[in-house]
């Protein structure tokens, strides 16, 4: 146990320094303060949880972006055959990479602006150091997700019915961000709105109906949400 401790520091410590420009100090620091167990059966923060099943630390049995990939798979059967848009891929983009993997005739987009400069492009895997908006075309994608894109949700949910396009979305704890437009008072306020704000647009567009899924097997507290349009 504590010689695969010992190693985990040294396969961690070797990707740190090599990814030095991904990262501000606090936030190495905060990654570096997981490090004492490696603990994978909790739910961890989005920058160690990336890295973590980038570097194989994560079982399957564990690993919260497969069970992700369970649900999507439960409400959209082919969605594997699907052009897919995700708000919100992070640093590592590890839900798109495990998705493009198993893609048959789809493609994935993804957007975050503070995608790895590491990170590269592949014939069914884009992806775009930006933010996506309310504005931007979603193009031939016909599926939207985003795993915990926190702020993006409301996006995501705006974009995705607007163009009457498939979406599956994780919240976060949301909340108030600070933002001088921010008007929640706390996080059960704010995932209170972005279900209404939900099943009113997927009403409204003729969509199916909001469904609610759960990751409480990961130690997720939060909702995941989709569009059924099976009735």
């Amino acid at each position: 146990m504590v010689k695969d401790i010992m190693i985990k520091k040294h396969q961690l410590k070797q990707f740190l320094d090599s990814h030095k420009d991904c990262y501000s100090n606090y936030e190495i620091k905060r990654i570096l303060d997981y490090s004492e167990d490696f603990k994978t059966d909790v739910f961890l923060p989005d920058l160690v949880r990336e890295i973590y099943d980038e570097l194989g630390f994560v079982s399957d049995e564990h690993n919260i972006y497969l069970g992700f990939m369970e649900l999507l798979k439960e409400a959209f059967p082919s969605y594997s055959e699907r052009n897919i848009l995700e708000i919100g891929g992070g640093i590592l983009p590890r839900l798109g990479k495990k998705i493009s993997n198993i893609q048959t005739t789809g493609k994935i987009t993804i957007y975050d602006p503070r995608l790895s400069v590491y990170e590269k492009d592949a014939p069914n895997f884009k992806l775009v150091r930006q933010k996506f908006s309310r504005n931007d075309s979603v193009g031939d994608h016909n599926l939207m997700i985003g795993f915990m894109p926190c702020e993006g949700a409301e996006i995501l949910i705006d974009s995705a019915t607007k163009n009457n396009m498939d979406f599956m979305l994780a919240f976060c704890e949301g909340g108030p961000h600070g933002d001088e437009f921010d008007y929640f008072e706390d996080a059960n306020e704010w995932l209170h709105s972005m279900m209404y704000l939900a099943e009113r647009n997927v009403k409204d567009h003729r969509m199916g109906k909001v469904k609610v899924k759960s990751l409480k097997e990961y130690g997720d507290p939060y909702p995941v949400i989709y569009n059924d349009r099976n009735k």
